[in-house]
């Protein structure tokens, strides 16, 4: 009787036992089942996010090779247009060639309503890579933007700068001119179309011997006195500036001369012996000179063309 209970017993204990092994092995295997449910909504989250960086960065590379695209091609518009300020269609899409860069130029003559020569340009650039360009129209136009007139010639007026230049003389220096010799008296003077002197300036007969009615020059002596010695010819237009009260002097010696006209924005004293020839198809060819051209990209006129 004694041996039935105890199997009894045992029975029951083994029972209980693997009882407990099922209730364990099923907590264990909810656990291991939560475990992987996190491991895999971890694993989701994970590509999601290596996803959505490697598709920020693919995006952020696009963005800037976008940007890096179009300052390339700006900065070549800038280089086409300095180079179209003093030079044909041609040989500006010349010497601004890039391989990686394609440039078309249209071009169009045109005059101002006080008869200055001026030229449109429309230029446009792409990038042969991803095919982005880039348009933007510009205007050549004379820094001597007016001719002086019957009133200022060989006289003086206090807003010839603004007349001629459109700019107040205090505005006005030689870095207003694209192509300029900026000096401080007139000896040993370089070849120019235009001089910028401040101070007293003597010229002889070789300072200037490289121009002639074809090439005229632009001649500005800021507060100095202006003398031409003996046998030399001025072809051109002079003007003296005055930024102080000061009065300054123009002596033409008897075998000198000035064809085309000088002005001033001051009284000036005038010592006159030689030739004043007044001249305006000289004038007119000054203005229309390549040295004295200036371009400027004409407002509102600039986009992507895509």
């Amino acid at each position: 009787m004694k041996v039935k209970k105890r199997e009894a017993f045992d029975h029951i204990r083994l029972s209980s036992l693997c009882l407990i092994d099922r209730v364990k092995l099923q907590s264990g295997m909810a656990m291991l089942a939560v475990v992987a449910i996190i491991l895999s909504v971890v694993t989701f989250a994970t590509i999601t996010t290596t996803q959505s960086v490697q598709q920020f960065y693919t995006h952020e590379k696009v963005r800037r090779d976008s940007e890096s695209s179009k300052v390339s091609l700006k900065q070549h518009l800038k280089n086409v247009a300095g180079a179209l300020r003093s030079q044909s269609v041609t040989n500006a899409l010349n010497t601004t060639d890039v391989d990686y860069l394609s440039t078309t130029i249209e071009a169009s003559a045109l005059e101002g309503t006080e008869g200055q020569p001026l030229t449109h340009f429309k230029v446009k650039v792409s990038h042969d890579s991803d095919n982005s360009a880039y348009t933007t129209h510009f205007l050549r136009y004379p820094s001597l933007l007016r001719l002086p007139t019957p009133l200022q010639h060989l006289s003086w007026d206090n807003q010839v700068t603004n007349w001629l230049f459109n700019r107040d003389i205090s505005s006005l220096s030689a870095s207003f001119f694209a192509e300029s010799e900026s000096l401080t008296q007139c000896h040993n003077m370089l070849p120019a179309n235009v001089y910028w002197i401040t101070g007293n300036c003597i010229l002889n007969s070789n300072a200037l011997a490289h121009h002639s009615g074809s090439n005229p020059i632009l001649l500005v002596v800021v507060n100095g006195n202006l003398t031409l010695q003996a046998n030399t010819h001025v072809y051109g237009l002079i003007v003296m500036l005055s930024t102080s009260h000061n009065s300054f002097t123009l002596k033409v010696a008897s075998s000198a001369s000035i064809t085309g006209t000088y002005v001033a924005n001051t009284p000036i004293t005038e010592q006159i012996n030689g030739a004043i020839v007044l001249s305006t198809p000289l004038l007119q060819t000054l203005q229309a000179s390549t040295p004295l051209a200036k371009i400027m990209p004409i407002p509102g006129t600039a986009y992507d063309d895509l």
